[in-house]
């Protein structure tokens, strides 16, 4: 049997409800020439019993480890797995537009040097269309950069949905370090710091989902992750101390955001001394958290007020008519299973 094109790997764990909405945007691409590498971590929900009618498709392989290993180890197993030229992602609450397998393909055409590949992308909240992955206008660097420009999204704003990169550079580089448990950057800078060359799509191919639950979440145990991955990109000291202080900053301000300013005082303090005062994230940790939250929620009004569906972009529009029939299946397989627990 011939190797495919692309290794598609989505680790899962316990999103039963979810994962059927990003498999079906898989199934159905323009471009076949794939498989997809399923690794469940260990759930304990109704995973392995609904993913049997994805496994009919011989591409759709499913591996189940018995407990729970977490995310990189999962992804270094689908990439000892995998059998494709090029290795790409999706995480099982996200979704890909149909065509974005055969836009990749034709961009690998247009640039076969390029080996660290990724798209622009639609940020979904709230149940609307918020943003994209991409900053309006930015011009994204190409070629060769610094192995730093993997940690954060100052400069690649890439996300994992977005990526696709040659299984031979996985097997040059190595796998994810399977101890992080959050951030997969540390393997990118390492191969960027290495000459690999960069290239981008401006199109919008998928759809990163932001809600309650994620593992992106654990914005704390994020940094040293982040750390480890600027020393890993072989950053010059004056850059890292540069990104480091940048790091906090974005880390305090997610802190902040979710109502936790005291968290974020600490964090900032223990990791930057008194320098941390004159920061513009440092003076927001004095406001009120009742204060905090109200501003929270009237952000939340202004975007769902803002991104309407009915006023959004012929583009944006498209997408909805995608995803929306997913995530309504989706909820409708939530209120099933409550009702099911409320009957038993």
């Amino acid at each position: 049997m011939a190797e495919p094109l692309f290794s598609i790997v989505l680790p899962t764990y316990n999103r039963a409800h979810m994962l059927p909405g990003a498999l079906d945007t898989v199934a159905r691409q323009t471009c076949g020439d794939y498989e997809v590498l399923i690794v469940d971590d260990g759930s304990v929900d109704e995973t392995p019993e609904m993913i049997k009618q994805w496994t009919k498709d011989p591409r759709f392989k499913y591996t189940r480890v018995p407990k729970n290993i977490g995310n990189m180890a999962c992804r270094n197993m689908a990439l000892e797995m995998a059998t494709g030229t090029w290795i790409t992602n999706i995480d099982s609450d996200d979704f890909w537009t149909l065509d974005r397998l055969e836009k990749f393909a034709a961009f690998f055409k247009k640039r076969p040097e390029a080996g660290f590949v990724f798209s622009d992308g639609w940020l979904h909240r709230f149940g609307r269309l918020i943003g994209t992955a991409f900053p309006p206008g930015m011009k994204v660097p190409e070629g060769k950069v610094p192995g730093h420009y993997a940690v954060g999204e100052e400069f690649l704003p890439y996300l994992t949905t977005n990526l696709a990169i040659p299984r031979a550079l996985y097997k040059k580089y190595g796998h994810y370090r399977a101890d992080m448990i959050i951030l997969d950057n540390e393997l990118y800078a390492r191969m960027l710091a290495d000459g690999v060359e960069v290239g981008v799509i401006y199109e919008r191919l998928a759809v990163r989902r932001i809600h309650e639950g994620q593992v992106t979440h654990k914005w704390l145990e994020e940094y040293p992750e982040g750390i480890a991955a600027l020393v890993a990109g072989g950053t010059p000291p004056d850059v890292l101390a540069a990104e480091k202080k940048k790091i906090v900053a974005e880390i305090a301000s997610y802190l902040v955001k979710n109502l936790q300013p005291e968290k974020a005082r600490e964090f900032m303090l223990k990791e930057l001394g008194d320098e941390a005062k004159s920061m513009r994230v440092y003076k927001a940790t004095m406001v009120p958290a009742p204060v905090l939250a109200a501003a929270k929620k009237a952000r939340e009004w202004w975007l769902i007020a803002r991104n309407q569906p009915a006023l959004a972009t012929a583009e944006a529009k498209a997408v909805y008519a995608l995803i929306d029939p997913l995530i309504k299946a989706e909820d409708a397989r939530v209120r099933a299973k409550k009702s099911a627990a409320k009957a038993a």
